[in-house]
């Protein structure tokens, strides 16, 4: 792979994705480094060559994934990944599944959803897909960087799942994608970026009324409670980080006022926020101590 021929013609092609959003990438990460973030629009495999890496994700207690294990975090997730020894990682980007056998897939495993207490839990990488993982990290060292390379890898690897894989071990790995509508997935990429239901509606081109019924029908609660419950959730988790302000979270999370805060945190959590901050960080701090145990 050190000796390609006409390089300079695969950079200079129109098709040569340059900029990464959606596709794969390698990572190698330090002992002791973090992940850069990621796309919050995208879905991320992770799939792990080499090495150890601790991941945090709100909802879940911090989980390790090791050598040959892969893990799905779902567009619209906040999380945090470290790495525990030198590692190579492997991750797969991507929005909506492109491939229609790959959407009836997704679509025939919805019956299924329910039979599955899903806990956030990585999912062993064997053969052939350990060797899916080798040739392709090889290619993207080399510097083999084209789209159509990314969409035909990306079909392959459904693919290689779909045949290797038992469908109880693809509902685990791919739980919190099954039974995302379209409307579905878009809320979950545009509800943070939006200060008030009214903005959210007007993005999806929607009537009011129709929007309601369509949320009701995908959420089952209304579109106000559902986002308060998320924002709650991402304050929360956000809250655990030992050097985050009060006021760092009231910009981030586009409260009018501390105020406005206070009032939330009591409705939501039942405390003030600075009871708020001590009661996450002392979660986190328990977590942590598990984790190390493990």
């Amino acid at each position: 792979m050190e000796n390609l021929f006409y390089i300079e013609d695969h950079v200079s092609c129109h098709r040569y994705k340059s900029d990464f959003q959606t596709g794969f990438k390698c990572a190698t990460i330090k002992k002791g480094s973090t992940l850069e973030k990621l796309s919050a629009a995208c879905n991320h495999l992770f799939l792990l060559k080499e090495g150890e890496l601790r991941i945090r994700r709100e909802e879940y207690a911090p989980r390790k994934i090791r050598k040959e294990e892969c893990i799905l975090i779902p567009k619209g997730t906040k999380m945090s990944c470290e790495a525990l020894e030198d590692s190579v990682l492997l991750v797969m980007s991507f929005d909506v599944l492109q491939h229609i056998c790959d959407k009836a897939m997704l679509h025939s495993y919805q019956s299924m959803r329910d039979q599955v207490e899903y806990n956030f839990i990585p999912t062993p990488i064997r053969y052939p897909l350990t060797s899916f993982v080798d040739l392709l990290i090889g290619y993207l060292k080399g510097g083999i960087d084209c789209e159509h390379l990314h969409e035909i890898k990306e079909k392959e690897f459904f693919l290689v799942l779909r045949r290797c894989y038992s469908k109880e071990e693809i509902l685990h790995l791919l739980y919190p994608i099954i039974g995302v509508s379209d409307f579905k997935g878009f809320i979950l990429q545009n509800y943070l970026k939006v200060e008030s239901v009214t903005e959210l509606v007007d993005k999806a081109g929607m009537k009011r009324t129709a929007f309601d019924m369509k949320f009701r029908e995908t959420f089952g609660t209304s579109p106000r409670q559902w986002i308060l419950s998320q924002i709650a959730r991402h304050v929360r988790y956000k809250a655990m980080d030992p050097d985050v302000t009060l006021r760092e979270l009231i910009n981030e999370f586009k409260f009018h006022s501390a105020t406005h805060f206070c009032r939330f945190c009591k409705q939501q959590y039942g405390c003030t926020p600075g009871e708020l901050l001590k009661k996450s960080r002392f979660e986190q701090e328990k977590n942590a101590k598990k984790t190390h145990v493990d």
